[in-house]
């Protein structure tokens, strides 16, 4: 069975059920750890304020992958369609065609800090335009740490009833959206649980990223349910080869797949190159149509099959009953050394977690991974017996 998407009522704790059904009215924010169920509670949102009868509700998050993603959600009911969940970059150039008629970068173009700068000019000028802001009914953003503090005023300009949510300790891009509480009056609203997590998993993220001072881990606040979806397991392999990395990966995915029948699995690496040579790899077995590589394959679907190869980037916000970090040695190169990234990958899993590597990677992850053993002085000289 599926365990991304909360389609039972008793799934949900109290102060979700609160979230939910809060008026459906006002401006929230709305953050929490990894596996506290931000992306899913936010749909749920969404569809509460369509059925509530606000129809016209927008849904911004940052990647392509998490757009499929969220879109993978919506329910039986089908309240919130897949047309109105958007990547930021696709509604503003649609907006600013709309409003000024003019294509305000190349379809194309890299979306770096000139096209991003160019855009909230033009999403400015487009919203001056406007005989009136009150575009949406209301208007919700998945990981708004991933968009700047300009880029989300003028976004939320459009509706009076927002919610935005996110966390932090996953801004893989150094942006300061989760800033905009000091320009536009949100509500608060904190999680302090989370459901997806195990304990293990949850352990290796908390020696990723420690929690400050006085707060609570990861692994302390996890209401995982070993008795129902199993225990929880963290492991990195060391390999000779990226052969040998890629055949004990095949092996535990062959196993998942019967273990976690109706559930996805997630392959995640370092770099975009990585994917092509991932879906060579798989093309040369026989699972090569259960797996769908994002940014490789043509309309991938979370929906249709159960394997999912993204980059450690594009994963955010996804989650996967078991997850595999191929390659990591990737991560020692000085481009790639974010330990933020690590951690944003490492806790996209939920019930199994597996690793691996040929040759050295960071450091803070072998150490996330590593677990306490015995040495003693006779272990550290070579003459001690």
């Amino acid at each position: 069975m599926n365990t991304s998407w909360w389609r039972i009522l008793n799934q949900l704790s109290d102060s979700q059920k609160l979230f939910i059904g809060l008026p459906p009215y006002g401006k929230h924010l709305l953050e929490g750890p990894p596996g506290s169920g931000k992306t899913n509670l936010l749909l749920l949102r969404a569809e509460f304020m369509a059925g509530s009868g606000y129809p016209n509700c927008l849904i911004i998050t940052y990647t392509n992958t998490l757009a499929n993603f969220i879109r993978s959600g919506i329910s039986a009911k089908q309240l919130i369609s897949s047309n109105q969940i958007r990547t930021y970059h696709s509604w503003a150039y649609d907006h600013i065609m709309l409003n000024l008629g003019e294509r305000p970068i190349p379809p194309n173009a890299e979306f770096d800090e000139a096209s991003r700068k160019e855009l909230a000019k033009l999403v400015a000028e487009s919203n001056a335009s406007l005989p009136s802001l009150k575009v949406y009914d209301a208007i919700f953003v998945d990981e708004a740490q991933d968009l700047t503090c300009e880029e989300l005023q003028l976004l939320l300009q459009l509706s009076e009833n927002v919610c935005i949510c996110g966390d932090t300790r996953q801004g893989i891009y150094n942006r300061d959206g989760l800033d905009v509480p000091e320009f536009v009056a949100l509500q608060r609203h904190t999680l302090t649980e989370h459901f997806r997590i195990g304990h293990r998993i949850a352990r290796v993220a908390d020696r990723l990223i420690p929690p400050n001072p006085g707060t609570p881990s990861l692994e302390e606040t996890s209401n995982y349910n070993p008795q129902l979806q199993g225990e929880s397991s963290a492991n990195l392999h060391s390999c000779a080869t990226r052969d040998e990395q890629f055949e004990q990966m095949l092996e535990l995915i062959k196993i998942q797949l019967v273990a976690f029948s109706g559930d996805s699995i997630g392959i995640v690496c370092g770099k975009k190159d990585t994917r092509k040579e991932l879906r060579e790899r798989f093309d040369g077995t026989d699972l090569a149509t259960l797996v769908y590589v994002h940014g490789v394959d043509k309309n991938p679907n979370f929906l249709e099959r159960p394997i999912h190869v993204l980059t450690m980037h594009g994963s955010k916000g996804t989650e996967f009953r078991a997850l595999h970090m191929f390659g990591i040695e990737e991560l020692n190169d000085n481009l790639l050394r974010r330990t933020k990234l690590s951690y944003t990958a490492v806790t996209r899993a939920k019930t199994s977690l597996n690793a691996y590597k040929t040759g050295s990677t960071t450091k803070a992850l072998e150490s996330a991974f590593s677990e306490p053993k015995h040495f003693n002085l006779t272990d550290l000289f070579e003459d001690a017996k």
